[in-house]
């Protein structure tokens, strides 16, 4: 539905606008703010008189939480009459059947209360649109959430919430603000102002925006990135060769089990995840694809997650710890790992988890006995953490080295452990070596993180790369008689937990690594 606010600067040219306005769109919004000598009843009843269909927003937004349509309209924008003034002008246009009167939530919980008593002695003809405007940034996503709250909590009809855009992120968060409303049966507006912002204007009606605001003509908006009525229009007819139907478009978004799953990580170029998760998936005949993202903005990628609400998601290098703080909870097992490798969408709700652990510790005991084992452990990342985490719970005794002394320490401390420079790896004593590193991955794979005389001392020796399925390290150490074992068991076994927690079931694990092997034979 559109929306046309009226923002002529007299009474005379508000009058010729509605009477424009009320045969193209649904809706008009008299911004008595801007109508400088406007009368409220005379431009209703010109409304009405044009149009038997359209419906009525009056608006007198504050001084404060009016776009600078100055710099586009050639006048002050904002109210600076007195708040008493104010409410009585928006009972005035209850008292004269208005459809919806918007107030701002900076108002206070008196006077939205004030209203709303109002609006019931007249029958709750007219409804309340409580309002949230930042001219000058747009806030954290947990802080819109906060203010979508603080809306829903005086029971409007519609919450409208606008920010400024600085970056083509801001529109995601403001965006996925759609369907958590919807989820929770709240209509809403949702769109961000500026330049930056005017994709949010495209993209919002299709996900079930309330309204769409557009200006009858360029030079006359309300906000600054405000589309025209023709423009809205073309771009309709482009995607559907119609305007959307909002409310099929809200069920599809309440009502439908969308299954897709992505990984998050750079680079992921050489990932076979997608190969792997796909087969399994099209064996368990569920409904969604598996795709990999390599993403430079950690916080754009999750903030698409929920708006896009992607069911689940694989997290590996180099954001395993990273995207921890973006999440909305963490399991146990994640939060004493410090990273996370698996998340899960649950109605817009994000859960961290990590099933690494769980890989490494069914891979090993295949193999070998963990308890009283002692096992060198390289490197200082998320995966890292998982591996060390794994061993400590099954009762090894885990030995950290790595090149970055920094984190090593820091680790080592945190899971109270042993800790060396890689330098000095020839002097430890240990069962197992485990590389947790990317050294020797696809395509560098003539690159090991240590010299094959320091892999003398040990039995066994893991890499968790599996593309080179048998890296220059497992080489090396195989030539120096140890038992080797590569990443790929670890890597099926991450992905089958993971897959299990998306879905419930646990897929085939043979399917999964007949996949993986029969790629990893065409890339050799």
């Amino acid at each position: 539905m559109i929306c046309i606010p009226i923002t002529a600067r007299s009474h005379k040219e508000a009058l010729r606008d509605i009477e424009r306005s009320c045969a193209i769109a649904d809706f008009i919004e008299l911004r008595m703010d801007l109508i400088a000598d406007g009368v409220l009843p005379e431009l209703i009843s010109a409304a009405r008189n044009s149009s038997d269909s359209i419906k009525i927003i009056v608006t007198n937004r504050k001084k404060d939480e009016a776009a600078p349509a100055g710099e586009f309209l050639g006048m002050e924008a904002g109210s600076t009459e007195p708040a008493d003034r104010k409410i009585a002008l928006l009972k005035q246009a209850i008292d004269l059947n208005a459809d919806y009167v918007d107030i701002e939530l900076s108002e206070g919980k008196a006077a939205i209360k004030e209203l709303k008593s109002h609006c019931a002695k007249k029958g709750d003809f007219t409804k309340i649109i409580i309002s949230y405007h930042n001219l000058e940034t747009t806030p954290a996503l947990t802080r819109l959430k906060e203010i979508f709250h603080q809306c829903l909590e005086l029971k409007p009809a519609v919450v409208k919430i606008v920010t400024m855009a600085w970056t083509p992120e801001d529109n995601l968060k403001v965006l996925s603000l759609i369907p958590y409303a919807q989820k929770q049966r709240q209509e809403i507006i949702a769109l961000c102002m500026g330049d930056k912002g005017r994709i949010s204007r495209v993209v919002a009606p299709f996900l079930g925006n309330f309204l769409s605001f557009a200006t009858l003509e360029q030079g006359t908006q309300s906000a600054p990135g405000q589309l025209t009525v023709q423009e809205i229009k073309q771009i309709n007819k482009l995607v559907n060769g119609e305007p959307p139907q909002r409310k099929s478009l809200v069920f599809s978004l309440q009502d439908s089990q969308l299954r897709n799953f992505i990984l998050l990580g750079n680079p992921v170029k050489q990932s076979l995840s997608p190969i792997m998760h796909n087969a399994a998936l099209d064996d368990m005949a569920q409904e969604g694809r598996y795709s990999a993202f390599c993403v430079y903005d950690l916080a754009a990628a999750v903030l698409g997650i929920r708006a896009m609400d992607i069911r689940g998601a694989s997290v590996t290098i180099p954001y395993k710890v990273a995207v921890m703080k973006l999440l909305d909870d963490i399991h146990e097992d994640a939060l004493k790992i410090g990273a996370v490798n698996t998340i899960i969408n649950n109605n817009g709700r994000l859960t961290g988890f990590n099933t690494d652990w769980l890989g490494l510790i069914l891979t090993l005991k295949e193999a070998m006995t963990i308890k009283d084992k002692k096992f060198v452990i390289i490197g200082a990342g998320g995966t890292t953490r998982a591996v060390v985490y794994g061993i400590i719970k099954e009762e090894g005794i885990p030995i950290i080295v790595s090149r970055n002394e920094e984190k090593g320490k820091a680790l080592s401390v945190k899971f109270d452990c042993q800790f060396h420079s890689l330098q000095d790896i020839g002097k430890i004593k240990a069962d197992c070596l485990i590389n947790t590193t990317p050294v020797g991955m696809y395509p560098y794979i003539d690159t090991s993180p240590v010299d094959s005389a320091a892999l003398a001392g040990y039995k066994y020796v893991m890499d968790v790369i599996y593309n080179p399925l048998k890296t220059k390290l497992l080489q090396d150490a195989e030539k120096q008689g140890c038992h080797i074992f590569s990443g790929l068991d670890m890597f099926v076994h991450q992905g089958a937990e993971q897959i299990k927690l998306w879905t419930g079931k646990n897929p085939d694990r043979l399917l999964m690594k007949k996949v993986v092997l029969e790629r990893l034979t065409q890339i050799e």
